[in-house]
């Protein structure tokens, strides 16, 4: 049985209390842009590169605003209203910001997919949230998804509307190109909405589902409101690498409103675009992820560009291994910092630009400025790290509820607990006050001793022959369960020479892999992420063929 997402608020006390805090409000970020097109309706609200168009597309906060009462008239003409689910799978595209308010003003609660989810996913997402409606392209990255709705439509009876930006006479589908590029003459500003109040569900983000089942993660305006707002800055440009359905660029996009820092996004994950982009529009502050800093550096060593704008480099999803950072000092920006965060609860913990250099690569971070707090559940030890804790967060920006995508039931929400969430993480403290990773709680490998995941990745990435590793448990012939390491290289390698090559950096015996297997690539998230658990069913599978 389907969650009722109308069902899951905030509790009264804690509305009450972070708004003393002053880290939630009344208002809403539809109001915030109807303040920013009044105050400065010419100003850049953000921009977006269209890769197939070859061009940077500025939109100001009047056409922002404007566009966004256009798709909200013709969403409510649909008989979209409050309550009802809009799902959507888009690019980075200005399109994407636009109906995520046309949906805020008309109360609807969105649902974004990613784009590197194919059908199989999108298909549970639809059928778990229940949606009423659907926007897609016509075609993106070859892959044809308004053809991909239409043969899905049938088995999802809550669907009602199909709606394709682009072609959308080629499947029967509804197109609202005419409203999202202005095409009416005039645009008159839609009566008798029912928007949603600021502690409702709004959103239903996706987890990656890197180690296990997909959850929907329910947010309200609050929650995704609640983190420390850049003042106005002549001159400064973010740009954000990851596509727009991702926790930190949907709250980056939502804060697009109001007038801070404008963000640059764009819908190619091409490296080549993306210097290029730095270098032509001047960015400042570039966030993205550890593996498209590896692909930038790749590309910068190959061609060169005048990234000389950049003021601070941010990493988000993932640890930065040492050797990576290395070359994003020397080649990108000598400024970097790692940030923590989740799809529940935003970004946590991070390393500050007054942090030693290497700082980024050995630690999350302390406690950022968000009203967020941490507490620490023993989970053993670690081989040379000691202690071993499960991490638990609390805060403003966490999450109302997380529902299984397929059971379709509330897993965890504020009142389990007093508000704090298991984040599934295990770290340890890094000496100066901050925290460490260590692995996910289901990624742990080993029994009374913990293998420290990352730390042997990233070992393993200083070997001259290895490309990119990921350790994973396997059972051993005694029972334990013991490393074994999945690498990609362009020769083949002996378990010896990697077991040797831990052994003279100092891993304890209980580190070293007792197995080796070669793939030539690893299924990723959009994040760059590895689908652990995709990787090591595929892998069982082929061992247990071989064994046959």
């Amino acid at each position: 049985m389907r969650t009722a997402w109308e069902s899951i608020v905030a509790p009264t006390g804690l509305a009450r209390r972070y708004r003393e805090q002053g880290w939630w409000r009344d208002a809403t970020f539809s109001e915030d842009l109807r303040e920013s097109a009044a105050e400065a309706p010419d100003e850049t609200a953000f921009l977006t590169w269209r890769q197939r168009e070859k061009r940077l597309i500025a939109l100001s906060f009047r056409e922002f605003d404007v566009r966004a009462d256009a798709v909200a008239g013709a969403l409510q003409r649909l008989g979209v209203g409050r309550g009802d689910v809009v799902a959507y799978q888009l690019p980075a595209w200005w399109e994407t910001a636009v109906l995520m308010i046309a949906c805020q003003r008309v109360g609807a609660i969105v649902a974004p997919l990613h784009t590197l989810s194919g059908s199989f996913e999108t298909e549970r997402v639809l059928a778990a949230t229940g949606a009423v409606a659907c926007v897609v392209a016509d075609e993106y990255d070859g892959v044809g998804q308004a053809r991909q709705l239409l043969e899905q439509a049938p088995r999802l009876p809550s669907l009602r509307h199909r709606i394709v930006i682009g072609d959308a006479a080629a499947t029967n589908a509804v197109s609202l190109d005419d409203v999202f590029y202005g095409r009416h003459s005039t645009v008159e500003r839609p009566s008798d909405l029912v928007p949603f109040g600021s502690d409702e569900v709004c959103a239903l983000l996706m987890t990656s589902g890197t180690t296990g089942e997909s959850q929907l993660v329910a947010h309200s305006l609050n929650t995704l409101y609640a983190v420390p707002r850049q003042a106005p800055a002549p001159g400064q440009l973010r740009a954000l690498t990851s596509g727009m359905s991702f926790v930190s660029a949907f709250r980056m996009t939502l804060h697009a409103t109001w007038r801070g820092v404008p963000t640059l996004f764009s819908d190619s994950r091409s490296p080549e675009t993306w210097l290029d982009l730095i270098e032509e529009a001047k960015v400042t502050e570039l966030r993205t992820s550890p593996r498209m800093l590896r692909t930038l550096v790749e590309e910068q060593r190959r061609r060169a560009r005048d990234v000389s704008s950049l003021e601070s480099v941010c990493s988000f999803g993932g640890v930065i291994p040492p050797v990576t950072l290395s070359d994003v000092r020397e080649r990108l920006c000598p400024v970097v910092r790692n940030v923590w965060g989740m799809t529940e609860c935003g970004n946590v913990l991070t390393t500050a630009a007054e942090d030693p250099p290497e700082q980024a690569s050995r630690s999350l971070g302390r406690m950022g400025q968000d009203g967020g707090e941490v507490r620490l559940e023993p989970a053993g030890r670690a081989h040379h790290r000691g202690d071993v804790f499960r991490l638990h967060v609390r805060g403003p920006a966490v999450c109302l509820a997380t529902v299984g995508r397929d059971s379709g039931q509330v897993r965890w929400s504020p009142d389990t607990d007093d508000g704090w969430l298991d984040t599934g993480d295990l770290v340890t403290p890094d000496g100066t006050g901050g925290l460490r990773f260590v692995g996910r709680v289901a990624e742990r490998i080993g029994d009374a001793w913990q293998v420290p995941v990352t730390d042997v990745e990233n070992a393993l990435l200083t070997h001259s022959g290895v490309e990119d590793a990921v350790l994973l448990p396997w059972p051993h012939t005694d029972g334990r369960e013991t490393p074994c390491a999945a690498v990609i290289s362009a020769t083949p390698l002996e378990l010896r020479d990697l077991r040797d090559h831990l052994d003279r950096l100092g891993f304890r015996e209980l580190c070293l892999p007792t197995r080796i297997e070669h793939v030539t690539e690893f299924p990723r998230t959009e994040l760059g992420k590895v689908r652990r658990k995709i990787l090591l069913d595929r892998l069982r599978e082929r061992a247990a063929v071989t064994a046959g």
